[in-house]
């Protein structure tokens, strides 16, 4: 299977019907007066799952632009990663650019590349840094972002990919405990 449709495989029965007007394919057993998993009910898989960055990136997949808050929440969160440990690790404030900028514009582009792995493909180290994270080369050069940053760059790669996993599971997990109930 496709590692992008295994990525989000579980977001796709949370997508389907997941607001007041959409249509519910749902299955429904006729003449038992059950009713259909509604999207209040699919809404509670986010609900259940631990940590608030899970829940904001699972909002963020399934409502998109929608979701902007989510979407500011995930970056600043993914910002923080950089900035405390380039701080922990006594690292010095880059001469063209803040740190703070750096780590937002570095944290959108791995938001970025997380949902869309398809750009992976589709842009080389230089056009990340510059076309992606709207770094210019002369806030910063590709050598300097590679030999310091980049790191900071992989950890935050690396929380995202484990928030999406997080997400995921808790998906799984809610939808087969639901329909465990609803047969019961």
């Amino acid at each position: 299977m496709n590692a992008m449709v295994e990525k989000f495989e579980q977001f796709e029965w949370l997508i389907r019907g997941t607001t007041a007007k959409s249509p519910n394919f749902e299955p429904v057993v006729h003449g038992t007066n059950e009713k259909p998993l509604t999207y209040q009910d699919k809404l509670g898989a986010i609900a259940s799952m631990d940590t608030d960055l899970a829940k904001a990136i699972a909002s963020v997949i399934v409502f998109g632009p929608a979701a902007k808050a989510d979407f500011d929440h995930v970056q600043e969160h993914l910002a923080n990663i950089m900035i405390l440990n380039a701080v922990q690790d006594k690292r010095r404030e880059p001469d063209g650019i803040k740190i703070k900028d750096l780590a937002k514009r570095v944290a959108f582009m791995v938001i970025q590349f997380a949902l869309e792995p398809t750009f992976e493909d589709n842009f080389t180290a230089k056009g990340r840094l510059h076309l992606a994270a709207g770094v210019r080369e002369s806030e910063m050069s590709l050598d300097c972002y590679r030999m310091t940053w980049k790191q900071y760059e992989n950890l935050m790669t690396l929380a995202i990919e484990s928030a999406i996993d997080e997400a995921s599971k808790a998906i799984k997990t809610y939808k087969k405990n639901t329909y465990k109930e609803f047969e019961a």
